[in-house]
C-alpha cells in the first residue's frame, strides 16, 4: 500500500532523484523496506544497488538492474507461479480501489513507523517534522477513522526569515516520548517517503541546517538522539 501510494504520487508529480538530485526519477524501488524513487542513470551504474528490482514507471514494467544487457535492465517476465505474483504486484499498484484503500494505507504507514522505530543504522542524515503535523500523523495511523493529514508544515520550527529557529527543543533520545518538544527526528527514508507521500508547505530542515555558533545546542540534541540507541539492549 505504501508503494502504491508512492506511485499515486509519481505519476501526478513526479519528483527528483534521491540520489543524484538532478535528474526525473523514473523507477520506484521493489525493497520490501524502502519505496525510494531513482533515475535510470543511477540505477544503471549502481546495478539498483541492494535491491535491483524496480518499477518502472514510465513503462509500468518491473525490471531487474542486477541482470543488465547492453546496459539495458531486463523486464521481468517469469512463467508459473512467478508470473502470477509478477502480475499481482503490478495490478495492486495500478488498481484504483476506494473502498478500504485508507484503512490499508493506515496499516501500511503504522509499519512504516515501527521500521523506522527499530532502525539500528543511525548514520542517516535525520530531518525535523513539526510536531503538531506529527500527532495528526500519529491519530491517522493509530485511530480508525482519523482523516489524513495535510501537507506537512514546518512554519513553526521557523524565523521570519525562512531559517531555522535555534530556540526550539528536540527530543534527546529515540524511544522515549517527548511531548515538550517542537518537532520529532527522523531519518532520511521515512522523511523522502513522507515529502513525497504529503508535499511539503514551505522548507524542509535537516542536519544540513545546523551551521554556526547559535546552532550548537541543535547539534548536541541530534547527537544525543543518535547516539540513544546505544543505551539499549
Amino acid at each position: 500500500e505504501a508503494k502504491r501510494t508512492m506511485y499515486t504520487v509519481a505519476i501526478k508529480a513526479p519528483s527528483l532523484c534521491e540520489i543524484c538530485k538532478e535528474n526525473t526519477a523514473t523507477h520506484l524501488s521493489m525493497a520490501p523496506t524502502a519505496d525510494g524513487q531513482v533515475c535510470r542513470g543511477c540505477l544503471s551504474a549502481n546495478k539498483g544497488d541492494v535491491f535491483p528490482v524496480q518499477f518502472d514507471l514510465e513503462s509500468g514494467d518491473l525490471v531487474c538492474f542486477g541482470c543488465q544487457k547492453e546496459g539495458e535492465p531486463r523486464v521481468v517476465r517469469v512463467l508459473g507461479q512467478e508470473e502470477a505474483k509478477v502480475k499481482g504486484i503490478l495490478e495492486a499498484l495500478k488498481t484504483e480501489d476506494e473502498q478500504g484503500s485508507l484503512d490499508r494505507r493506515r496499516k501500511a504507514e503504522q509499519l512504516l513507523y515501527v521500521q523506522e522505530l527499530r532502525r539500528e543504522d543511525m548514520s542517516l542524515k535525520h530531518y525535523l517534522v513539526e510536531k503538531s503535523w506529527s500527532r495528526t500523523w500519529m491519530l491517522f495511523r493509530t485511530r480508525e477513522g482519523s482523516p489524513l493529514p495535510g501537507k506537512i508544515t514546518n512554519h513553526k520550527l521557523a524565523r521570519s526569515n525562512g531559517m531555522l529557529d535555534p530556540n526550539i527543543r528536540l527530543p534527546l533520545d529515540k524511544y522515549r516520548p517527548a511531548p515538550e518538544t517542537h518537532a520529532d527526528i527522523v531519518s532520511e527514508t521515512l522523511w523522502n517517503y513522507l515529502e513525497k507521500a504529503y508535499g511539503v508547505q514551505g522548507r524542509a530542515y535537516s542536519e544540513d541546517d545546523l551551521h554556526g555558533p547559535e546552532y550548537v545546542r541543535l547539534r548536541i540534541y541530534f547527537d544525543d538522539f543518535k547516539t540513544s540507541i546505544l543505551s539499549y539492549p
